[in-house]
């Protein structure tokens, strides 16, 4: 349109754009309408085809990559003047050092480990009216630890070990040298002592470990263990429960192992050791999926550091399991089952599946199975406190006892494994059969044979000796 249009002459020009005459000549009569702007050019934004979500912003992949990620470093070797020297002679420390089929004796244990959490637990106890006949908790305790180390089932083939020796085999341990209790006795104690003192004093113990650098915090395991409680696996006619009303009858993967308790357990692990750091009590019928995630929960509730891997076996798999841990900033290595259709699961080696959505973008699957590998680890720990320590049956029934009952054995695994730091032979951290002699017991019998080594006569013919001198 032009002004003369306004003015009510008509102007109007016609043009044929498609006919490139008409377009030459429009363009020259009117250039300002051919003019283009430059527009800036705006930048493209590839969106991707599903929408982020929060957990892409979140960092849970370890900072540690590859084999750094497992590496962990050994546990120092004391001297003599770090932990022993008020409490062993120069002597002794010094045949632990070349006479490595001598792995210490049981004595250490408790040379090298304060028990006073136990005298403020019965004074406490006492002034709340509980009654211990006389007796202290600490000397029962060291002959329960005994009674374990020994491996007896239960309390009654224990005493009567006991009373074949000539003396009190702990005399130089306990406060009173000549205390021997009977079944009775540490039964009647360890009833008396909650459990949740015993689970306080194992926590304690798991402290110590970190802050001497034998546990680092860095990789969990989870795994359980069947506990038999001492009851039948029947139950009485007109009752709906066990004579153990907290137990469960356990049937895993097709075997059924009777009425007891399984607790979920948590390992540490560190390449060349692992130890248990929690553990949670359930009844034998509990489902895993169950007992890995209230177990993994509390712990990570209570414990203050930071733990970058859970691994787990397929009893513990569930998509929503595998996003919390996730959400707290870990890596869960969880197997998975093969029936799952709707999720990513693809099998990584022959009877292996995983949830590859939960693998670490810059991991391979190699490397991700050599972390999975470190499962077995914690069934190893675990075997010992059935085939050394015979810890698969209970002496009586209940979750507390239950809990005693495992407690106490973590106790002394873990008394071990402080004991051989301290007296400067790491090499027996993880040996069960460390500290399972005695420094007193039967030693006077030795004294005549060393005695005869040495070149002295032991009863020999006096009269001729006499005659020879």
């Amino acid at each position: 349109m032009q002004i003369d249009d306004f003015n009510g002459v008509e102007s109007v020009e016609e043009y044929d754009m498609s006919n490139s005459t008409d377009y030459n000549r429009a363009r020259k009569k009117h250039p300002k309408l051919f003019v283009k702007k430059h527009k800036k050019k705006k930048k493209i934004i590839k969106h991707p085809k599903s929408q982020k979500k929060i957990i892409d912003f979140m960092e849970w992949v370890p900072s540690l990559r590859d084999k750094y990620l497992y590496r962990f470093s050994k546990v120092k070797i004391m001297r003599y003047e770090e932990f022993a020297e008020e409490i062993i002679s120069k002597k002794e420390w010094d045949l632990l050092r070349p006479l490595y089929n001598y792995q210490g004796s049981f004595e250490n244990i408790f040379e090298f480990n304060d028990f006073s959490f136990f005298d403020d637990l019965q004074e406490r106890l006492e002034a709340g009216g509980i009654s211990f006949k006389g007796m202290f908790i600490k000397d029962v305790l060291a002959y329960e630890l005994l009674r374990i180390n020994f491996g007896c089932e239960n309390y009654s083939v224990f005493e009567r070990i006991c009373h074949f020796m000539a003396v009190p085999p702990l005399f130089k341990i306990t406060i009173d040298p000549c205390f021997l209790p009977s079944a009775a006795d540490l039964s009647h104690v360890l009833n008396k002592i909650p459990a949740e003192a015993l689970f306080d004093y194992f926590q304690c113990l798991v402290q110590e470990c970190i802050d001497y650098g034998i546990i680092i915090p860095r990789i969990l395991i989870w795994d359980g263990q069947f506990i038999r409680s001492n009851c039948s696996n029947n139950k009485e006619k007109d009752k709906e429960s066990y004579n153990d009303p907290d137990a469960g009858y356990c049937r895993h993967n097709g075997v059924k192992k009777g009425v007891g308790y399984d607790p979920g357990i948590l390992y540490a692990y560190m390449f060349d050791r692992w130890f248990p750091v929690y553990f949670k009590m359930f009844p034998g019928n509990r489902s895993d999926h169950v007992a890995f995630k209230e177990t993994a929960r509390e712990f990570l509730k209570c414990s203050p550091y930071k733990w970058w891997l859970i691994i787990s076996d397929s009893g513990s798999y569930a998509e929503k399991i595998l996003e919390e841990f996730r959400f707290k900033g870990m890596v869960p290595i969880i197997r998975a089952r093969k029936n799952i259709k709707n999720q990513l699961v693809k099998e990584l080696k022959k009877g292996y599946y995983f949830n590859t959505d939960f693998i670490p973008p810059d991991w391979s699957e190699e490397f991700f199975l050599k972390i999975y590998s470190f499962r077995p680890m914690i069934e190893e720990g675990n075997s010992f406190n059935n085939t050394f320590y015979n810890g698969s049956r209970m002496n009586t029934r209940g979750k507390e006892a239950a809990t005693k009952h495992r407690a106490i054995i973590y106790i002394l695994v873990l008394l071990k494994a402080l004991t051989a730091y301290k007296i400067g032979r790491p090499d027996l951290i993880m040996t069960p059969t460390a500290f399972n002699t005695s420094k007193y017991i039967n030693f006077q019998l030795l004294l005549p044979i060393l005695a005869e080594k040495a070149g002295f006569l032991i009863f020999k013919d006096i009269k001729g000796a006499i005659r020879h001198n």
